[in-house]
């Protein structure tokens, strides 16, 4: 099968299984930030309603009260697969176009790299060392051709062209090339995890590996020479200081071209736009009966005795209330803001816009609805749930509901997909967790004495996500292993427990 063919059928295929599923992914983006993100579908006929739901399970020891939506970062951008047309670069914003779907090319493709190796140590495939060797040789030609023809159409400028467009296909020639190393170091990490893997074929397939390895060697030498040659600097292993400033470039390069695909949002507290009419209307009515009262008391002051003890009366009930008027106030805006959320259906309205720039009449393509909620409560001791012990936790649940619009002007430039992003900061926690490490007592076999080792002392956070996209449901459930010193990786759990309905969810 030709290096073409192979990967648009690979990148099909895994681009059909992103929009019939609606995609969820959760991971650990830096040591304080969890991230999840959900892929949809930008739909061609009617719109797609979608409703994600994440609750995180914290150990009431280690929660520190925070308020949820200081800690919420949210991103949303759009998605394609396809290159952009060559007639079509001619601006600065299809040009960074271009160089992003070619990336997403070469993540497909290095996908593909990691995806038969780990088949080539599959215990159920035998592949003979032809075919393996045949099929690995075809990804790393395949990042050879969609760099090659990326370049080819997005970096050779015209004649005559402004001066602006001749520098932005200088950036988009060097981030070709930073994406071009990332995918070949993956496909040799790839190749290393294979060979430290305890694979029964690789013993007979070390030969192939070798040979692979080689010419990933030479294509990323080549790639090296190439960057010399446009004076774009390499990452050099013996300066700390060039290994920063090329991990400075890169983010740079990154941050500069994803910026052209971000949505911009639109959002409003719907406590905070009512606050101040339901504070005034809530103020209005304490007065208000302050004055009935102070009319019926004077109605029945028919004597002078009657007069005296209704002033009493009044001065008394009226003191009341001005003592307790902030109180009234407070516990009549609470349940009244309780109402308006139920009237809206969330505590945050957003809305996520095409920028002028891709759109003039900057189109709404996502109406979100969002809740994010803080409860207390006690679940069975995992160590003998039946004898009746509890465990105290804080739920953290959040509820983000909407619909993605049809835009056929983006449907016509090759977006399929829109894409959520969200990173919620956990670092109030570590301030609470215990000791980074434990002594742990030992038995030495040699010397048969005891003596003491430093165990990392780790806390487990249980984090379900649900999604439902279009009638279809996706759920993911892992734990969240984190330490005093920040998050240290996320284990997903083979069980699958259903997630309590947003009915069945209660805000603190």
């Amino acid at each position: 099968m030709a290096i073409a063919e192979l990967t648009e059928n690979y990148i099909a295929a895994e681009q059909a299984a992103d929009e019939q599923a609606g995609q969820v992914r959760v991971g650990v983006h830096d040591a304080s930030r969890l991230e999840w993100s959900l892929s949809l579908p930008l739909p061609a006929k009617a719109p797609v309603p979608y409703s994600l739901h994440v609750e995180i399970q914290i150990p009431q020891n280690a929660f520190v009260r925070h308020v949820p939506w200081d800690q919420m970062q949210v991103f949303t951008r759009l998605d394609g697969p396809a290159l952009a047309a060559t007639d079509d670069a001619v601006t600065i914003d299809a040009l960074r176009r271009g160089a992003l779907a070619m990336a997403s090319q070469l993540a497909r493709a290095s996908d593909g790299f990691a995806r038969h190796c780990r088949l080539a140590g599959s215990l159920f495939v035998v592949a003979s060392r032809s075919e393996l060797e045949d099929a690995l040789m075809i990804w790393i030609e395949a990042f050879v051709r969609i760099s090659q023809d990326a370049r080819e159409g997005l970096v050779h400028a015209g004649d005559d062209e402004l001066a602006e467009l001749t520098r932005e296909r200088e950036l988009v020639d060097e981030y070709i090339s930073v994406r071009m190393c990332e995918a070949l170091a993956d496909a040799e990490r790839a190749l290393s995890n294979f060979a430290q893997s305890k694979s029964p074929n690789l013993e007979r397939v070390e030969p192939v590996l070798a040979v692979v390895e080689a010419r990933l060697s030479e294509v990323l030498a080549s790639e090296f020479a190439y960057r010399t040659e446009r004076g774009f600097g390499n990452a050099d292993p013996s300066s700390p200081a060039a290994l920063e400033r090329y991990l400075d470039r890169s983010s740079r390069l990154k941050k500069h071209f994803q910026e052209v695909l971000f949505l911009e949002r639109e959002s409003f507290r719907v406590e905070e736009r009512a606050y101040h009419w339901i504070a005034g209307f809530v103020a209005l009515l304490v007065s208000a009966g302050a004055f009935v009262w102070q009319l019926a008391i004077s109605k029945r002051a028919g004597s002078p005795r009657t007069v005296s003890s209704s002033l009493f009366i009044f001065a008394l009930i009226a003191g009341l209330l001005y003592a307790a008027r902030d109180r009234i106030q407070e516990i009549v805006s609470k349940w009244m803001m309780r109402r308006v959320h139920r009237v809206y259906g969330a505590q945050r309205i957003t809305r996520y816009r095409a920028p002028a720039r891709r759109l003039s009449g900057r189109d709404v393509i996502v109406n979100a609805r969002e809740s994010f909620w803080q409860s207390a409560t006690t679940l069975p001791d995992p160590l003998n749930p039946e004898a009746g012990a509890t465990v105290p936790v804080t739920i953290l649940s959040y509820v983000h509901s909407g619909r993605v619009e049809r835009n056929a002007s983006l449907l016509a430039t090759d977006v399929r997909r829109v894409k959520h992003v969200f990173r919620y900061d956990l670092s109030p926690m570590f301030a609470r967790l215990d000791d980074t490490v434990k002594p742990v007592p030992v038995l030495d076999d040699t010397s048969r004495k005891v003596r003491f080792i430093d165990a990392p002392r780790y806390y487990r956070v249980p984090i379900k996500i649900g999604v439902r996209v279009d009638g279809r449901e996706h759920e993911e459930i892992a734990t969240l292993i984190m330490y005093k010193r920040g998050l240290e990786r996320l284990e997903r759990d083979k069980a699958a427990e259903a997630l309590p309905t947003e009915s069945e969810i209660e805000p603190s």
